[in-house]
């Protein structure tokens, strides 16, 4: 398979972007149920600050009716959070495999056009990896993503403009662990990238591995090469534990380093958020609210570091979905291409040429042949002497090199493929059998 260059992540979820448009008004509200499971997180902080400033101030403001309010409204808060949060459990999902069956439609679609000459360099073990597990990956990340990074980028927002009413120079030197933080994950992060893409890759190979092994199931048997192939099918299995563990171990570095970030972060606000509070400069209530506030905080980051993974499986997957897509026929219809229409079945070949690529010699050079309506031919030859090239040519399963075939005197790159093809019969030199009834393939060329 001819894959394309690398694609960045901004260019790859442009591309990807135009799959959401039939679910926007589903989306909008995923998100907004999104928005709806942050506020409890969000208010409790507030409510946990006042409830400590009372109590140290003035403990008879702390009445009953207030904390039976404060209950209520916390109660109805976590109401709303559980209603929204099944939303989001079930029509989110339901999306995304809408979006991921829209998705495979296309692919499938795509692989219908592409010409006989990419099928032999392509194999298919890989594009079933691709149109199966690659686009569940997709699925996940098309759902899961959005929601979790806008929770993210909405707590983060909303505990920035909290924390720096609190107390500026903590709320300065927390964040700015965040950078420092990107910048560390970064290496890790690109390199888990290209990880997950090999592990993808070589999915495919074992795919490919175990469809030609069990196809062929009757010829190994035949020659007793069952562990010939057991070997084989190992050092796949082998290459694939290899490439594994290569991107568990940037993965764990990846984790390491948040790891880490995550307890400087804590230990920051709660060592320099002690020296304020003996200090005068915070009160307890904002103190301890202050440390719940980075604890969602860090939540967040959690969360992020573990959708990153999911985020760079997504990446990939969307990244081989267009690899494909990107492919064009090399066989397509001229733009003044006719049906054919009260056929004779004249057949000429003129001075026709054919390789398969520039890399291999010709498989036969400047044939000419006149086949006229009503009559029979054979071609005789050694096995690998291009009649059966030849042959295929006529339906332009291939394109000749040079030269021209015409049918009743029309070249049949004039003529549009799916006229050209549904005038030609066809008896397969390999006949396949369809999964379905027998009747089914019998009427499979007229339905």
């Amino acid at each position: 398979m001819n894959e394309t260059k690398n694609m960045k992540n901004s260019e790859l979820v442009k591309r990807f972007i135009p799959y959401y448009k039939p679910f926007i008004p589903t989306l909008i509200f995923d998100l907004l149920c999104a928005t709806l499971t942050s506020i409890g997180a969000l208010v409790l902080p507030p409510i946990v600050s006042s409830i400590i400033n009372k109590a140290q101030n003035d403990i008879s403001s702390l009445t009953p009716e207030f904390i039976t309010k404060v209950g209520v409204l916390y109660v109805a808060l976590r109401i709303i959070d559980s209603l929204a949060y099944y939303y989001m459990a079930t029509t989110g999902h339901i999306m995304g495999v809408k979006l991921e069956a829209n998705m495979r439609m296309d692919l499938f679609t795509h692989l219908q056009t592409l010409p006989l000459s990419y099928y032999n360099t392509t194999k298919i073990g890989q594009l079933m990896a691709r149109i199966t597990s690659d686009l569940f990956d997709i699925t996940e990340f098309a759902h899961h993503c959005p929601e979790e990074f806008w929770i993210a980028a909405l707590k983060f927002t909303v505990s920035f403009i909290i924390l720096i009413n609190i107390n500026v120079p903590l709320t300065v030197i927390l964040f700015v662990m965040v950078p420092i933080m990107y910048l560390g994950t970064r290496y890790f992060n690109k390199r888990m990238r290209k990880a997950f893409k090999d592990s993808r890759h070589h999915v495919g190979e074992i795919n490919s591995k175990v469809e030609d092994s069990l196809l062929g199931v009757r010829v190994v048997q035949s020659f007793a090469n069952e562990s010939n192939e057991i070997k084989h099918f190992g050092e796949y299995n082998d290459e694939f534990v290899r490439i594994k563990k290569k991107a568990y171990k940037y993965m764990g570095g990846f984790h390491t380093v948040t790891q880490l970030f995550d307890g400087l972060m804590y230990i920051i606000v709660i060592v320099i958020g002690a020296f304020l509070l003996i200090n005068g400069s915070i009160s307890a209530g904002d103190y301890v609210a202050y440390v719940l506030y980075v604890s969602t905080l860090l939540t967040v980051v959690k969360v992020l570091v573990q959708y990153t993974e999911q985020f760079q499986r997504g990446m990939t997957g969307i990244e081989r979905f267009f690899e494909i897509m990107d492919v064009e026929s090399d066989i397509t219809d001229s733009p003044n291409a006719i049906k054919l229409s009260n056929v004779k079945g004249d057949i000429e070949f003129k001075n026709v040429s054919f390789r398969y690529d520039e890399k291999n010699p010709k498989v036969f050079s400047n044939i000419s042949e006149k086949v006229p309506a009503g009559t029979s031919i054979a071609l005789v030859g050694p096995s690998g002497g291009g009649k059966t090239t030849l042959v295929n040519l006529l339906p332009r399963f291939y394109d000749v090199t040079d030269g021209t075939i015409e049918i009743d005197g029309i070249n049949i790159k004039d003529i549009k493929i799916s006229s050209l093809r549904g005038n030609i019969g066809m008896v397969q030199q390999d006949v396949y059998l369809f999964s379905s009834t027998v009747f089914d393939n019998i009427q499979y060329g007229k339905p």
